[in-house]
């Protein structure tokens, strides 16, 4: 057979099978598919991971509306509570002034004829409140005058008192005179303590309406 009877496809062919150059040709583009096809898994993979965060992004905004809606609702409630908090340092320091008359009548000792009994506020420390300044006492005093007919009586009263008053609670003063007869008794108290043991009760033990 002449060369020149053989078409220009057999030609490309036959060369296209034997020859290395074209062979390798072949093997780049095939190797070149294969490492589309992870592309390509990987390109899905991350459309599916952004579909679900825009996915999300839509829900939490929704959820995000719906509680400025709720908490639009109870903005005055919130200013309510604001308002309590910050009242809270007056409220606390409000002096249980029943309360501890109740008690000293309580814990005197038939031996004690009382004559006067002062409760006081003392160190008084400013506190703002919106646009107003209250003058909130630090500590209490409290000061007993009076007789006794036994010595010794009026230590008893002093003792039993501190014990019901809130730690940090001492005894400033303790005098006597006419033969130990006629006494006096003076105490300090913190304002910010626990006065249950003067019989008061917290707010949340009483019963509500």
């Amino acid at each position: 057979m002449k060369p020149h009877l053989i078409s220009s496809e057999v030609l490309a062919r036959q060369v296209y099978r034997y020859d290395a150059a074209y062979r390798f040709a072949a093997f780049v583009s095939l190797v070149f598919l294969l490492l589309q096809i992870p592309a390509a898994a990987w390109f899905i993979y991350e459309l599916q991971i952004r579909q679900q965060r825009d996915s999300r992004a839509t829900e939490l905004a929704a959820e995000s509306a719906r509680i400025a809606t709720a908490r639009k609702a109870l903005e005055d409630t919130e200013k309510k509570l604001r308002r309590i908090q910050e009242l809270e340092p007056i409220l606390r320091a409000r002096l249980p002034l029943s309360a501890m008359l109740a008690k000293i009548e309580q814990i005197a000792s038939p031996e004690l004829v009382l004559s006067r009994v002062t409760i006081d506020a003392e160190e008084f420390q400013p506190v703002q409140v919106e646009t107003s300044v209250f003058r909130i006492p630090r500590q209490i005093s409290v000061v007993i005058e009076g007789e006794q007919n036994a010595p010794g009586a009026d230590k008893v009263l002093a003792r039993k008192l501190i014990e019901s008053l809130p730690p940090g609670s001492k005894t400033v003063d303790q005098s006597s005179s006419d033969g130990q007869k006629s006494f006096r008794l003076g105490l300090v108290a913190p304002t910010s303590g626990n006065y249950f043991g003067l019989g008061v009760t917290k707010i949340g033990a009483q019963n509500s309406l």
